[in-house]
């Protein structure tokens, strides 16, 4: 992304304090550490293997408007290695517009015994969903045909599980901020109002009494999905917090403690698991943007979500969306997460053009032996030991012989790890920059946010916004 220094006013103190004991962060580091830990790619893969079968178990059972069946999808990274991601069952994406206009995609697809597996369709959203029932196999060789044909078309992808999923790097409570700084910055009278759209899991249902949160509209739609699997006997849940259960709570309480007065608001685009698609990702964005322009407000979507290319062909919703944002809506800044691969594999919709990259540091700005990184990444900021607000339950998911049970009550507060909690940071600082300054759209803030910013190589410009904990 080029870097045009403007708006010197944009520039914000962009470091906060922590307000946690000196116990609290020995209590805490140790937590972190195993984080850490798990969320090394060879430590983790067979733990993760084992939680992805869990959730596909879950989700062949689970009533269907919690469900999201997905296979394994055999790819090859950059260095060679054979790894896979995660792709809703039978399913391909079809870029009608990148597609030839002599091809006739819906007649090719029938052939292959697929049909449309949504229903409307506008030159605005220019791909389609098709399903059949096939195995991963027959949906690579079915690219390979559609390929020949003229056809842009790739796996339905499964977003933000399989590249983002950190095995078992469980949430652990930690010391409560306190309530809602009300003599924060506000936004200035006449001027537009900043949001923050956080396409996410959702936001927790609970009202909590400490004032954090609470200013976040709750639809049916956008409520986090927090324990309704598994389905046993036909009742919902088991008493214990469903995978990736908080994560979208988390990283609202992350921008608003960066940018207490900015407006969040929360698009869910997942099912329980955690699990949404290229095309839930792609739709929460593009309503985002037309929301926002209905409301005339400055707008940054918070994407905390990744996943690679599949056989060089990048998540084509996805990739639809962000180069409609990007031409339609040229102030509005999108922010996304690097991804937790620990190599240089690009991720999307991070890697996209247009998109702010964001990868992770450790407390003392290294980089965080998990983090995705490249030429492709923008900026960095700390992601090890991240403190935000979380919801009610208990974890682990199902029961863990490495790890006691443990509940979060109600008002909870968590430390958790990931580039999925660096980038709301970035949100929340673009956010504070535009509250600052009536004049100043997201990007032009963004830009002046980097002015005089040290690189380090891989992981773009360091910016210290949270402390994240010590080790």
């Amino acid at each position: 992304m080029t870097i045009k220094p403007r708006h010197p006013s944009a520039s914000a103190p962009d470091e906060f304090p922590e307000h946690r004991s000196g116990k609290q962060l020995k209590i805490d580091a140790a937590h972190v550490r195993r984080q850490l830990q798990v969320m090394l790619v060879d430590a983790r893969r067979g733990r993760t293997s084992e939680i992805i079968d869990q959730m596909r178990e879950r989700q062949e059972r689970a009533p269907r408007q919690f469900a999201l069946p997905f296979d394994r999808y055999p790819v090859t990274d950059l260095a060679g290695r054979r790894t896979y991601v995660l792709v809703a069952r039978g399913q391909l994406v079809v870029d009608f517009e990148a597609s030839r206009p002599e091809s006739d995609p819906q007649r090719v697809l029938r052939r292959l015994g697929y049909r449309p597996w949504q229903r409307g369709w506008s030159p605005e959203r220019p791909t389609r969903v098709f399903e059949g029932r096939k195995t991963p196999q027959e949906l690579a060789g079915d690219v390979g045909q559609l390929t020949k044909l003229g056809i842009t078309a790739a796996p339905h992808l499964v977003v933000p599980l399989g590249h983002i999923i950190k095995g078992d790097d469980y949430p652990f409570a930690t010391a409560a901020l306190g309530d809602f700084p009300q003599t924060a910055a506000a936004g200035r009278p006449g001027a537009p109002a900043v949001r923050v759209a956080v396409i996410d899991t959702g936001i927790t249902p609970e009202d909590r009494t400490d004032s954090w949160l609470d200013s976040i509209d709750r639809r049916s739609d956008n409520t986090e999905l927090l324990d309704v699997l598994p389905v046993v006997n036909g009742r919902a849940g088991d008493g214990r917090l469903d995978w990736s259960a908080g994560h979208g709570s988390f990283a609202a309480g992350i921008v608003q403690r960066v940018a207490p007065r900015c407006e969040v608001r929360a698009y869910r685009f997942t099912r329980s698991d955690g699990l949404g698609t290229d095309k839930d990702a792609a739709e929460a964005m593009l309503r985002a943007v037309h929301e926002a322009a209905a409301d005339g407000v400055r707008l940054i979507i918070n994407a905390s979500i990744g996943t690679p290319a599949v056989d060089g062909v990048p998540p084509l919703a996805l990739q639809s969306a962000v180069r409609t944002i990007v031409d339609r809506f040229p102030e509005v800044l999108i922010v996304a997460s690097a991804g937790n691969n620990g190599s240089k594999d690009p991720m999307y919709p991070a890697a996209f053009d247009g998109v702010v990259a964001v990868g992770a540091l450790t407390a003392d700005l290294q980089p965080a032996p998990f983090s995705s990184h490249g030429d492709w990444v923008d900026c960095s900021c700390v992601g090890v030991g991240v403190v935000a607000t979380f919801v009610t339950g208990t974890l682990p998911p199902v029961p863990d012989p490495a790890v006691a049970d443990y509940t979060f009550p109600a008002n909870s507060w968590a430390v958790w790890s990931g580039t999925s909690f660096s980038a709301p940071q970035i949100s929340g600082l673009v956010a504070r920059a535009c509250l600052n300054d009536p004049k100043l759209t997201p990007r032009d803030a963004w830009d002046a946010l980097l002015a005089g910013r040290h690189t380090l190589p891989d992981y773009g410009r360091v910016l210290r916004v949270l402390p994240g904990t010590p080790l």
